[in-house]
C-alpha cells in the first residue's frame, strides 16, 4: 500500500512538472516574441467600433494575460471602447489556457470558438450599451526598454553569452533541456499499467513533439538574447512570478482529483449538482487571479464536470488580466466582472439545458 501510494505520488509529481514545463515554455516564447517585435504587432487597430471588438477578442484569445493587459492599457488611454474590454475578458482564459492546450487541445479549440463567438456578440452589444464608459489615464502597463535588444552584434552571439553566462540563463538552459528530453520521451507513449493513477497527460505523441520543438526554439532564443531580457522578463517575470504558483495549483488540482474526489465521493455530488457547481465556478471566476480556476480545467480533463461548467468558468474568469483595470477604475472593473458573470451564467446554464455537454 505504501509503495503504491509512493509510486502514485511520483507519477502525479511528474505529471505536474511536465504540465508546468510546457506552460512555461509557451509563456517564455510569447514573452520573447512580443518583446522582440517591440509590441508593433498590436499597434495597428481598426478605428471602427466593431474593429475594436475584434481586436479585443483576438488579444483575449492569446494564452496568458498579456493580451488582456494591452487591451486594458489601451482602454485607460481612451484608445478603445468598453465593449472591447468586455470582449477581451470573455475571450481570455488567463494562464489556464496554457494548461488546457496541454491537457485537452481538441476541447480547447472548441471552447475557443465558442468564446470567440460570445466575445464578438456580447462585446459589440456592450460597445453600444456602454459607449459612455470611458477612462483616460496617463499610465502604461507594458514598457519596452532599449536593453531588450542587443546593443551590438557581440551581445547576440551564442558564444559570447555562454562565455559570460549568468545564473539565470544557466538555469533556464538547464530547465529547457530537461523539458525537451522529457517531452521527446513522452512522445513515444507507454503503457502505465494498473498501478498508475488514472489521471495521465491525455495528449498524443504528435502534440508532445510539437511542444518539444517549441521548447527548442525557446532554448535557441535564450542562448541569443541579452542579459537584461533574461533577468527582467524571462526570469524576473515568467519564472519568479509564475513558476511556483502554476506548479502548486496544477499539482494540487491533480492531487485533488486523484485522491480527494474518490475518498470523499465528490464525484457523485458533482454529477448530481451540475447547476450548483456551475454557479460556484462562475462566482470563483470573479477572483482576478490565475490559479484557482485550474481546478475546473483538471476536473473537466478527468471527465468529472460537463463542458458547460468549464465554459462558464472561462467566460467569467480572466486570470490576472483584469487587475490593471481594478487599479485604475474599481467601478469599471466591477461593471466588467458583473457583465461577464451574467454572460457566463447564462451561457453555462443554456449549455446544461441543451444536454449537459
Amino acid at each position: 500500500m505504501t509503495q503504491e501510494f509512493f509510486h502514485t505520488g511520483i507519477s502525479l509529481l511528474h505529471t505536474a512538472l511536465t504540465l508546468t514545463g510546457i506552460i512555461l515554455v509557451m509563456m517564455l516564447l510569447i514573452e520573447y516574441l512580443n518583446i522582440r517585435s517591440r509590441g508593433n504587432w498590436i499597434q495597428k487597430i481598426n478605428k471602427s467600433s466593431f474593429g475594436q471588438v475584434i481586436f479585443g477578442t483576438l488579444l483575449g484569445l492569446i494564452p496568458g494575460c498579456m493580451g488582456t493587459f494591452f487591451v486594458v492599457s489601451l482602454f485607460t488611454h481612451g484608445s478603445i471602447g468598453f465593449g472591447a474590454v468586455i470582449a477581451s475578458f470573455i475571450a481570455t482564459s488567463g494562464d489556464e489556457a496554457f494548461l488546457m492546450l496541454t491537457l485537452i487541445p481538441k476541447e480547447t479549440l472548441i471552447l475557443s470558438l465558442v468564446l470567440l463567438v460570445a466575445a464578438l456578440g456580447f462585446g459589440m452589444l456592450s460597445q453600444i450599451l456602454f459607449k459612455n464608459v470611458k477612462l483616460v489615464k496617463n499610465t502604461k502597463h507594458f514598457v519596452i526598454h532599449e536593453e531588450e535588444h542587443c546593443r551590438d552584434l557581440e551581445e547576440c552571439k551564442i558564444s559570447h553569452n555562454l562565455k559570460n553566462i549568468s545564473f539565470q540563463r544557466a538555469m533556464l538552459i538547464f530547465g529547457l533541456i530537461l523539458i525537451v528530453a522529457n517531452l521527446f520521451l513522452n512522445g513515444h507513449g507507454h503503457d502505465h499499467g494498473e498501478a498508475e493513477p488514472h489521471f495521465q497527460i491525455n495528449i498524443s505523441g504528435i502534440i508532445n513533439y510539437i511542444f518539444a520543438g517549441l521548447a527548442l526554439l525557446t532554448l535557441l532564443a535564450i542562448l541569443k538574447v541579452p542579459d537584461h531580457f533574461i533577468t527582467e522578463h524571462l526570469w524576473g517575470h515568467v519564472i519568479k512570478k509564475h513558476f511556483l504558483k502554476i506548479f502548486l495549483w496544477t499539482f494540487g488540482a491533480i492531487l485533488l482529483i486523484e485522491l480527494a474526489l474518490p475518498f470523499f465521493n465528490f464525484e457523485e455530488w458533482i454529477m448530481a449538482n451540475p447547476y450548483m457547481l456551475l454557479l460556484i465556478a462562475a462566482l470563483l471566476g470573479m477572483i482576478p487571479e490565475s490559479g484557482p480556476h485550474m481546478v475546473f480545467v483538471t476536473l473537466f480533463a478527468g471527465g468529472y464536470i460537463p463542458f458547460a461548467v468549464l465554459l462558464a468558468s472561462s467566460i467569467v474568469q480572466d486570470g490576472h488580466g483584469a487587475l490593471p483595470l481594478l487599479a485604475e477604475s474599481p467601478k469599471s472593473f466591477i461593471l466588467a466582472k458583473f457583465i461577464n458573470l451574467i454572460i457566463g451564467l447564462g451561457m453555462g446554464y443554456a449549455f446544461l439545458l441543451l444536454g449537459g455537454v
